[in-house]
């Protein structure tokens, strides 16, 4: 099951609603990641934006739920046009609210993203398709200090985009294997240089389903964040 939800509008419209959390990551005491606010906020609508487009939908609207108080406000959505620039996204509305009457000892973020496609990019890959992971695995503080084993969103956007690419899904939380049995799910064993149970945090890598004679191209594009994947049904 991806992590969207998706509404048919009509017969060549539909809704694609993607979100993230981030907590006990931020700028107070409490938190056991410490980062700046603005690295917090464009980290969770990184997830959300990626989820989104690669279902095949445009943004036009971000929500935000702000745990942090009402002086935090400026600087999340600040952060969050800075990401939208850099993946050349105009014109989103950004609304939400901030929790102000209680004080919170930890930090706290949501973001949802709402998207529209005229088709729902899902179920894509066919049989024979290549697999592979691009980027790595990154949770917590490995995302501040490790952030060239990252995708990046200009990368992400560039893969979505190619020909050969039938599927991109981020990878969070529940890890890679998650993500691959989506795409595969009659895949029994899954082979990968990489740890394919580990949380990737805010979609740190992507799994990609790809032609297999686009191999050496892809791997190109992507340089040293393609992993490939093998998998035995």
């Amino acid at each position: 099951m991806r992590d969207i939800e998706t509404f048919q509008l009509s017969k060549d419209e539909w809704l694609v609603a993607a979100s993230d959390n981030a907590g006990a990551i931020g700028e107070k005491a409490e938190d056991q990641v410490h980062a700046p606010l603005e690295t917090v906020a464009k980290h969770t609508l990184r997830v959300a934006l990626m989820e989104c487009m690669s279902a095949g939908a445009y943004p036009f609207s971000i929500m935000l739920h702000n745990f942090n108080g009402e002086q935090a406000w400026e600087r999340i959505q600040g952060a969050c046009r800075e990401l939208l620039d850099e993946a050349g996204i105009g014109k989103v509305s950004i609304s939400g609210s901030t929790e102000s009457n209680m004080k919170m000892i930890q930090s706290a973020l949501g973001i949802m993203v709402l998207g529209k496609a005229s088709n729902v990019r899902t179920g894509h890959t066919p049989n024979g398709a290549g697999f592979a992971v691009i980027g790595q695995p990154l949770v917590g503080s490995e995302v501040l200090d490790r952030k060239d084993q990252m995708i990046s969103i200009p990368l992400f956007l560039k893969l979505l985009a190619h020909p050969a690419v039938y599927e991109l899904i981020p990878a969070g939380s529940k890890g890679i294997v998650h993500e691959i049995k989506i795409l595969s799910p009659h895949a029994r064993f899954i082979e990968c240089e990489l740890d394919i149970h580990k949380s990737a945090g805010p979609a740190s890598c992507v799994i990609m389903s790809y032609d297999k004679a686009y191999n050496t191209e892809l791997m190109n594009v992507c340089k040293g964040l393609f992993h490939p994947v093998s998998l035995t049904e």
